[in-house]
């Protein structure tokens, strides 16, 4: 009776670690510098833990997600309406050298998604172009979507 007693109040206080509310305030300072920066103004709606704790995931009212990692470092930044579909996310959330490469090669594009794969860069274009770039501005790899799409279409 004893130990069953243990594991019930083992059991609880476990539940209770987990159900922790995650605020603003337990963003690595990293995670915040880097939204304040490169989206002024913003308002964080939701933050929650990343695959139990691996990170964080934040969504903000100008219509973005990110994942960082624990340290603060993002992993991904999505585009989660039309309105900020519009605007893009910022060339400012990469490095100059990706962003030279992607206005000569692609001008007047708009970064739909980025993430973090390796010491590489995954960057959708326009929901039309998908680019696996080095964080030295090298092309390794690019993807017309659209000609994906139809070819899948026509068979």
């Amino acid at each position: 009776m004893k130990y069953i007693k243990l594991l019930l109040l083992i059991l609880i206080f476990n539940i209770s670690i987990y159900a922790q509310s995650i605020t603003e305030n337990s963003l690595p300072l990293r995670a915040k510098n880097f939204l304040n920066l490169n989206f002024p103004g913003n308002n964080i709606e939701t933050v929650a833990l990343y695959q139990n704790g691996g990170g964080y995931e934040v969504d903000i009212d100008f219509g973005y997600k990110f994942i960082f990692y624990e340290t603060g470092l993002w992993k991904k930044i999505s585009i989660i309406n039309d309105e900020a579909k519009t605007n893009g996310i910022p060339r400012s959330c990469i490095h100059k050298s990706m962003v030279n490469i992607i206005d000569n090669e692609y001008p007047a594009s708009k970064i739909t998604d980025i993430e973090r794969k390796d010491k590489n860069f995954i960057i959708k274009l326009d929901d039309k172009y998908l680019l696996e770039i080095s964080g030295y501005g090298i092309i390794i790899s690019q993807k017309n979507l659209d000609q994906e799409n139809e070819a899948v279409t026509n068979n």
